[in-house]
């Protein structure tokens, strides 16, 4: 099937304008996968947001004073130089909108309280008495072959009760600029900038896919902005927000084409067929360095594929923007009911996409132009059995792109049936944040039982150092192998916290693994902002 070049619309198409970022909430916060299911929702609830709001609460200027330094940028500390009582407010709501799923989570965790003093080995049926008949028909609970018990969540469940709100799902509008923007995971983020708009929209509302991808009346999508605003919202305001200049043409690549949009985020391109990994995407004149915006991506993005659930991987503020251009979604299979494995399938599909595909280790989909395969994804996840991850293996006429985001596997002869499968490899794109944080920077309000200092800075979120990098590319080989997913970006920082350096330990190992390439004669290459690649 030839490639065909992107003409949407020969009249006037109005549409969300690319100068205008749309910034999905949930009860107000950076919404995540962990957010966004209702079976972790109320655990990152009670234990993050209200643990944060209350210590701000209590001494604003304890947080204010933390941020001032530049290494406490990722910490639990609320970054709002507005009215205090901004943040009382939102408290105040949270406590009386959320009570569902904060008992949700109160459940949750005397589930595990009973299991751990009750459970010693004997049959379990006399203890579903015991738990709260809120989650009480959503689960089942076990012992493993090692006599520890467990409990299988039913994740879809709890979707269909009244642990899941799509009503605490809402939207900012605002202008682009260059200004810093705070820490996604521990700040609120309240409509502050001139010219910027909240709507209460569910995320899974069509609504979206009409704004983002255009409509001929510009009357007829002000009315549907204003339907969602806030009262008092005038059709000036709501107008500001669209443009209708023509939308941009792409026109077919030679042979395929590998754009690398910053931090994960790959595009590759060739036959007719356009795959798209892990969309997180700048726009125009946020920031200096030169980079593609959301105007380089094609009309229709075929496969949409994510490598694992982690908060810069699954952006929906890219994620909801594009949907309406989007066929298919390639995700890893959760295990299906650990706490902390909860479900990409169900989470997009709850946020609208109508086809998500999930595959498992080595499974793959077919195309006629070539395949996707999944590979397993090692580690990066503080130690917790998380199976929705893949690395993705991409064959597309011919050529082969594997990615393989930040897995970092015990040794090398991990990934053999990998590269029995691909034994030619045009392109490899491989993390090396191999600093990462700690475990309970991201799973802190899961877990059940807490961590001692050490044994949290030991269970890490991170990536290849240089040698791991560099005995990957031995084995595989290689054309090319590109170091990506530093999460330095100017467009990445407020999702990672990271401040790009040339000091920090990460980024000494990405050119530690250059200089050992260019000595074996070999390319290796740090990615920033932007690339194109042609193979």
């Amino acid at each position: 099937m030839p490639y065909m070049v992107a003409t949407l619309m020969t009249s006037p198409c109005f549409r969300l304008s690319e100068h205008v970022r749309l910034l999905p909430r949930i009860n107000g916060w950076f919404a995540h996968p962990y957010l966004i299911s209702p079976l972790t929702f109320g655990l990152y609830t009670e234990h993050s947001h209200l643990a944060m709001m209350e210590s701000f609460l209590e001494d604003p200027e304890q947080h204010r004073a933390a941020l001032r330094e530049p290494d406490m940028r990722g910490g639990p500390f609320i970054d709002h130089a507005g009215d205090v009582a901004d943040i009382r407010k939102l408290r105040d709501q949270t406590l009386q909108r959320c009570a569902p799923q904060l008992c949700t989570a109160e459940a949750i965790a005397a589930l595990y309280q009973l299991l751990h003093s009750e459970a010693k080995g004997a049959g379990l049926a006399g203890l579903y008495g015991k738990i709260d008949p809120l989650i009480r028909d959503k689960l089942e609970i076990f012992y493993d072959v090692s006599k520890q018990p467990g409990v299988r969540f039913m994740e879809r469940q709890f979707y269909a009760s009244s642990a899941y709100d799509p009503g605490l799902q809402t939207a900012v509008l605002e202008p682009v600029s260059e200004q810093e923007r705070a820490f996604a995971l521990s700040t609120p983020q309240l409509p502050s900038a001139a010219g910027s708009l909240e709507l209460s929209v569910p995320f899974a509302d069509p609504f979206w896919d009409q704004l983002c991808g255009g409509m001929p009346d510009a009357d007829a999508l002000v009315d549907l902005i204003l339907r969602h605003a806030p009262a008092g919202t005038t059709r000036a305001e709501a107008l500001a927000l669209l443009t209708d200049a023509p939308l941009p043409e792409h026109p077919a690549p030679e042979g395929v084409r590998v754009r690398y949009f910053g931090h994960a985020c790959v595009l590759i391109e060739g036959a007719g067929v356009s795959i798209l990994i892990d969309p997180l995407i700048s726009y125009p004149g946020e920031c200096a360095i030169d980079h593609f915006t959301f105007d380089d991506l094609p009309a229709k993005i075929d496969y949409l594929l994510i490598t694992h659930p982690h908060q810069d991987h699954v952006v929906m503020e890219a994620l909801l923007r594009i949907r309406h251009r989007v066929g298919t979604v390639v995700v890893g299979r959760a295990g299906g009911g650990d706490l902390q494995d909860i479900s990409l399938k169900l989470c997009l599909e709850q946020c609208g996409f109508a086809n998500v595909v999930e595959l498992a280790d080595y499974e793959e989909l077919r195309f006629p132009q070539g395949r996707i395969v999944g590979a397993p994804f090692y580690g990066e996840h503080a130690d917790l059995d998380i199976r929705a991850k893949l690395v993705h293996a991409v064959e597309l006429d011919g050529k082969v792109c594997v990615l393989f985001a930040d897995s970092r596997p015990p040794m090398v002869e991990c990934y053999a049936q990998l590269k029995a499968l691909f034994p030619k490899i045009d392109c490899m794109f491989l993390g090396m944040e191999c600093v990462g944080a700690p475990a309970t920077w991201l799973y802190g309000p899961l877990l059940q039982k807490m961590l001692t200092r050490g044994e949290d800075q030991s269970r890490r979120l991170d990536g290849c150092d240089s040698a791991l990098a560099s005995a990957l590319q031995d084995f595989f080989l290689p054309e090319r192998l590109y170091v990506y997913a530093m999460g330095a970006e100017p467009w990445v920082t407020h999702i990672t916290s990271i401040l790009y350096s040339e000091d920090l330990p990460q980024f000494r190992e990405a050119r530690q693994l250059e200089a050992t390439a260019r000595a074996k004669g070999r390319h290796a290459e740090l990615l920033f902002g932007r690339c194109e690649i042609t193979l």
